[in-house]
């Protein structure tokens, strides 16, 4: 992983959560999913940097 990865990986959870948020009764299962994805890489990534 790069760091332009994981700021990629940034930039969408927190476009997904925005949208999440502004949209809390539409059917977003899908970005829930991978919002819990993207949570997971993001945690993973700076766990092992740290």
């Amino acid at each position: 992983m790069t760091d332009a990865s994981i700021a990629a990986w940034e930039s969408e959870l927190k476009a997904i959560l925005e949208r999440i948020r502004t949209h809390p009764s539409a059917d977003l299962a899908s970005e829930r999913q991978r919002a819990v994805v993207l949570e997971k890489l993001i945690g993973d990534y700076h766990r092992a940097q740290g």
